[in-house]
Parts: structure tokens; sequence; C-alpha cells
């Protein structure tokens, strides 16, 4: 259907709380946004090699 979503981050929960009226024993633990692109993604950097991120039995 050619939608994406995307997490958003630097936003205020307080504030997106406050704006749509949510009840007091709730809390916002992220948003993600869902749409329509209006270009391309950029490409993506990569994925570092297991070697580089992985570490067995020392520190």
């Amino acid at each position: 259907m050619g939608y994406d979503s995307c997490p958003m981050i630097g936003f205020d929960p307080q504030k997106v709380a406050q704006f749509i009226n949510l009840p007091s024993d709730h809390v916002i633990g992220f948003i993600i946004v869902v749409g329509k692109p209006a270009k391309p993604a950029n490409t993506r950097g990569g994925q570092l090699d297991l070697s580089e991120v992985l570490i067995y039995d020392q520190f």
C-alpha cells in the first residue's frame, strides 16, 4: 500500500500527553509515525561485522 513507519525521537512526552488529553494513569513510551513517504529514504550505512560488536568471555 506504500506506507512506511519510523520511530520518532526528540519529543516532549509530557507535552504530547497534555496535547492528546492522555489520562494521568497512562504514559507515552515511544511514538511511531506512519504514512506515505514524500521522497525515497536515505541509504543506510550498513551493518558492522559481528567480530566488531560481540565479545566472548572477556572484557
